[in-house]
């Protein structure tokens, strides 16, 4: 059997992703940790944590996933590309930074986007698997939170941060920003209401940027300054419209 690279570059949108390899993980949490949980944070235990139950098994098949969330410079590549309109906020010097997630789209807009680039939006598990590994770990470096790990409320800033920022929040497969910053669009359905986010975002506390928490939105909802994205390449597709990052 070949061995999948670790890395690779995505041909389209020169995006880095990353290898999120396939089998069977922990999904979701139970109500009693998400209890120690919130009160490890001095937290109330919202109701919208319900959704994260039952802690159960799943499986993800071998994917690559984008190492960070689609930027406001990868954007404006599939802008140009294929004349899509520009997303709410384009022109505001406090969101459009070319290192800083893109914001102010819709779920259309990203699915777009992953159509242009030859992918897709994660699944949930997929999502999952990619910011806590196999170990269960709360959030995307580990069990205990660190402020200065992600850009979520503890950290104050009050908008988006560029997507390299917090080298120490590094997930188990080496992504980015799967806690804060931006909730992120998944392929996912929420609770028969609309579509699966995931992550929390610079405006939520800790216990809402968890690996497992979960939230919903109505897939028409633009211009959210809080909400971004990024893909998943299936094995197939990688092998075409991606190459192997060598190895230092």
């Amino acid at each position: 059997m070949l061995r999948l690279p670790p890395v690779i570059t995505s041909l389209r949108d020169d995006a880095e992703m990353v290898l999120v390899p396939g089998g069977e993980f922990w999904f979701g949490v139970d109500q009693p940790e998400v209890e120690r949980i919130a009160a490890a944070l001095d937290h109330p235990v919202d109701p919208i944590f319900k959704t994260e139950f039952p802690h159960r098994k799943a499986t993800v098949r071998d994917c690559y996933i984008d190492r960070f969330p689609v930027t406001n410079a990868r954007y404006a590549r599939f802008i140009q590309a294929t004349g899509h309109p520009a997303p709410q906020h384009w022109s505001d010097p406090r969101w459009n930074g070319p290192d800083k997630p893109v914001i102010g789209i819709a779920w259309t807009d990203a699915r777009d986007y992953c159509r242009w680039a030859e992918k897709r939006l994660p699944t949930e598990e997929e999502w999952e698997r990619a910011a806590r590994g196999t170990d269960e770990r709360v959030w995307p470096w580990g069990s205990e939170f660190h402020r200065r790990h992600c850009n979520s409320l503890e950290w104050g800033e009050k908008q988006t941060t560029d997507i390299d920022r917090f080298q120490d929040g590094v997930s188990p497969v080496g992504a980015f920003d799967m806690a804060g910053n931006v909730w992120e669009l998944t392929g996912g359905d929420w609770e028969g209401f609309g579509k699966a986010i995931r992550g929390g975002s610079y405006l939520n506390p800790a216990a809402f940027c968890r690996t497992t928490c979960r939230w919903g939105i109505d897939p028409s909802t633009v211009g959210s300054t809080w909400l971004g994205f990024r893909c998943v390449m299936e094995l197939p597709k990688a092998r075409i419209y991606a190459r192997a990052k060598p190895q230092s």
